[in-house]
């Protein structure tokens, strides 16, 4: 971590309200345990976006699994995300979490970004300016530094199960990354059930992946490239654009 940035967590909650969670595989099971729901976000890209031997997209492909799509491969990440709306389930009337010594990962990280290639920027966060004129400096916390590290190592190795996963609820319209996300909503019965389910060493299957472009180049980039494009006109996901 190389944030020279200092911070206090001052118990405002904004970090609890009107957002997805990204949790792990074993957190979502025990998200959806409680009853809360739990959204499935999809993104899929290929080597055209970075260079194959760059570090982002090893980082990328560390978190991808590859699937089959049409004439080629593509590969698919898989956010498993707490629905935080608009508030989290959890955020007490007291506005403390009620299950703060179980929060997920990502609740402990907050506000320290996961991705290596993404900066953190104060004014990009939802706590108050006093939060940032306190506190540890953030790049000195080998806690919190050992956590980013759980974190990332967790989305490596959920990576093809939670692939394998979406397969097995038909879950296999993604979005583009850098252009937009799909955002399924299962019921939380029947995500738990596949969750339950899914066995440790399950890979994807060879299913047919489909992608929801919402820009004119890359949809021209896509149908040259023979890989499908999901019909837009659909109440079964939301696309929300990224660009």
């Amino acid at each position: 971590m190389d944030s020279n940035e200092r911070f206090a967590c001052v118990g405002c909650g904004a970090c609890c309200r009107g957002r997805f969670v990204p949790l792990t595989l074993n957190e979502a099971v025990t998200w959806l345990k409680r009853g809360h729901g739990v959204a499935v976000m999809l993104e899929a890209f290929d080597e055209s976006l970075w260079p194959d031997d760059s570090p982002e997209f090893t980082y990328n492909a560390g978190r991808s699994a590859a699937v089959p799509c049409a004439s080629g491969t593509l590969r698919v990440t898989v956010i498993l995300a707490a629905n935080a709306l608009p508030e989290c389930p959890n955020l007490q009337q007291d506005g403390l979490c009620g299950i703060y010594l179980e929060r997920p990962l990502v609740c402990r990280i907050y506000p320290m970004e996961i991705n290596p290639f993404i900066r953190l920027e104060p004014a990009a966060k939802d706590c108050p300016p006093e939060s940032w004129e306190q506190g540890t400096l953030l790049a000195s916390d080998q806690g919190l530094a050992t956590l980013v590290q759980q974190s990332r190592q967790a989305d490596r190795d959920d990576a093809l199960r939670k692939v394998a996963l979406c397969e097995s609820l038909g879950l296999t319209v993604a979005g583009w990354k850098g252009n937009g996300l799909v955002i399924h909503q299962p019921s939380v019965e029947d995500l738990l059930a596949a969750c339950e389910n899914i066995d440790e060493n399950a890979v994807p299957a060879s299913q047919a992946w489909q992608i929801r472009a919402d820009d004119a180049s890359l949809v021209q980039y896509l149908k040259d490239h023979a890989l499908p494009l999901a019909d837009p006109a659909t109440d079964s996901y939301i696309f929300h654009s990224t660009r």
